[in-house]
């Protein structure tokens, strides 16, 4: 029987596209073996969904102290270690980024077993381009993603069940979704606390996810402001149910990670991005101007950030919204798990 190794981790951005693929391949007799790293977010979803997994330690190389840099190749060598025991020859093995498909990476080479690669944004990153030349396929989820070695197969970023077959939105309820994900954007929070009076003055009804280490102090720049919580502001750490969320809401604001942008996409809601200006090789950037394009979004950079802009980019979706709605409705989205699974002989 096959089993898919689907290695990567550290953010839900390298994981949910693993998850989705070994939901849609589950039907095929084929088993899941994920390999993540040890942050706690991996180890809360695959549990709950029942997903065998093996933990791996941090091992970063770039950006850091040649001590830590040293420290990080030791830690590679013993994960590569543990990695040639889980992993078979027979296996098929999914890189999805970040560190932890390092170790995967080399023993897969070692073994000589199947290896496939998903890249998630529009800049490759720099594990995946060493290892993308080794691989079968590599596939995107930009068309055209920067920096792209391999055998290259566009496919988009996969998306959970839950995110598709949300229709579109028939009228504008000035309903806005901050998303700042688990770790939350300070920068994000920030504008929006203080954009928040006049949103609520123009009739918007705001769901502000803040990120659970970011809450209190999002909590305190609202109060410091004079804001009150109310049906129309309700603030939280978290968000469990995201899709419920996007359901609700009209318009998005969030950073714009490509998982981020593709379950955004594929729920057909309308958003303001503000990439991450310290994203590697810019990548946040260019995945939002993918959406822009599309007319389904507005991108503000760090840089032209003013709460008096993204409170005017509010009001412009809702005053425009039967234009964006048709861009809404003419959104053509990739059939990704099918896609990827069929790329490495998978039903």
């Amino acid at each position: 029987m096959t089993r898919l190794v689907i290695a990567g981790g550290g953010t839900g951005g390298h994981l949910y596209p693993g998850v989705a693929v070994a939901e849609y391949v589950k039907q095929f007799g084929v088993d899941s073996f994920f390999i993540v790293s040890k942050r706690g977010l991996e180890r809360k979803v695959l549990s709950e969904l029942e997903y065998p997994f093996y933990e791996q330690s941090e091992t970063p190389i770039n950006g850091v102290s040649t001590l830590r840099k040293v420290r990080s190749v030791f830690m590679l060598m013993k994960e590569i270690g543990k990695c040639y025991r889980l992993i078979k020859k027979n296996d098929k093995i999914l890189l999805t980024g970040g560190f932890v498909s390092a170790a995967a990476a080399l023993v897969g080479s070692m073994k000589g077993a199947e290896m496939y690669l998903h890249e998630q944004n529009s800049v490759m990153g720099l594990t995946n381009r060493k290892f993308a030349g080794g691989c079968e396929k590599v596939f995107l989820s930009f068309p055209d993603t920067k920096k792209a070695v391999g055998k290259t197969l566009v496919t988009g970023n996969p998306v959970r069940e839950m995110f598709k077959d949300i229709p579109v939105k028939e009228q504008m309820n000035k309903k806005i979704l901050i998303l700042g994900g688990s770790q939350g954007s300070r920068f994000v929070n920030m504008q929006v606390t203080e954009a928040a009076e006049s949103l609520l003055e123009a009739g918007f009804t705001i769901r502000h996810q803040t990120g659970g280490k970011l809450l209190d102090e999002t909590l305190a720049k609202y109060e410091e402001l004079g804001v009150e919580l109310s049906e129309k502001l309700e603030v939280t750490g978290y968000i469990d149910d995201v899709a419920e969320a996007l359901k609700w809401a009209d318009i998005v604001i969030a950073r714009s990670g490509s998982g981020t942008v593709f379950e955004v996409m594929s729920a057909r809601r309308l958003a303001l991005y503000i990439p991450f200006a310290l994203s590697a090789d810019d990548h946040q950037l260019y995945n939002a101007k993918f959406a822009e394009d599309k007319g389904i979004a507005k991108v503000m950079t760090e840089k032209e950030a003013k709460p008096e802009l993204l409170t005017g980019m509010m009001k412009s979706f809702a005053l425009n919204y039967d234009n964006y709605k048709d861009a809404l409705e003419k959104i053509e989205t990739y059939k990704s798990v099918e896609l990827i699974a069929g790329g490495m002989n998978i039903g």
